[in-house]
């Protein structure tokens, strides 16, 4: 037994004085409580994995609890007539340095050990239990390749229609040019006669000129007969 304790105390000065470094931090009983006389310590620490390097943290009243590091035995017996180690402040704070052992902790007031106030801790070598590694990624799973898809045949030209052939432009008919017309010669109209001057007669006879008062009349007349002459000449014509 005094080997046990001894060895405890050398193993927490040893980890004071060298600045063992910590793992980590773990209030008891947290988060749903704290060191009390409501939580299950059992239920709690079989919930957490301790190594070497961790370590614990007591919170509580120091006016209603403090907390006793003991044996096994003592821990079974609820007896703390002789404590490995006992922390008083209401903020303790205990170093796990090394694996492979149990720690044990009870409430040395008087009836709280036996009303629940233990603590049993199992502390795992530094590389035991560690994270289990990451899970190897899943091996690609091969796809079956494609079949290639048949190049898109594009639709096919509608084959060309046929047009019929327009039909020939006929070229602009030319009117014929109507023939020109022969006009028969015009009678030449007989000379008017001046009054005063001699007719020759139609025999080639020279006629006798009339007095001067009745030469105006017949001139006159003799134009006229011409025209209806010559108008009847060309009347018959056509």
């Amino acid at each position: 037994m005094m080997a046990t304790r001894a060895l405890l105390i050398v193993a927490v000065a040893i980890a004071a004085v060298l600045g063992t470094s910590h793992g980590a931090s773990y209030t008891v009983g947290a988060p749903a409580g704290s060191w009390d006389l409501r939580t299950n310590y059992t239920s709690w620490a079989s919930g957490v994995t301790f190594r070497a390097g961790d370590q614990l943290v007591f919170k509580y009243s120091p006016a209603a609890h403090n907390v006793l590091e003991v044996s096994k035995a003592d821990h079974d017996s609820c007896s703390g007539s002789k404590p490995l180690a006992t922390f008083t402040t209401g903020d303790d704070t205990v170093l796990l340095p090394a694996g492979g052992v149990t720690r044990y902790f009870i409430c040395g007031v008087p009836g709280h050990c036996d009303a629940g106030m233990k603590l049993a801790v199992r502390v795992e070598a530094a590389g035991a239990g560690a994270p289990n590694a990451a899970a190897p990624s899943p091996a690609p799973v091969a796809m079956a390749p494609r079949a290639a898809r048949p190049p898109t045949t594009s639709a096919p030209s509608p084959a060309p229609v046929a047009m019929a052939p327009r039909r020939a432009v006929r070229p602009p008919t030319a009117a014929p040019t109507p023939a020109p017309v022969a006009m028969a010669p015009r009678a030449a109209r007989p000379p008017m006669a001046t009054p005063g001057a001699e007719v020759p007669a139609a025999s080639g006879m020279p006629a006798v000129p009339p007095p001067s008062s009745a030469a105006a009349p017949a001139s006159v007349g003799s134009l006229v007969g011409l025209g209806l002459g010559a108008a009847v000449a060309l009347m018959a014509f056509y």
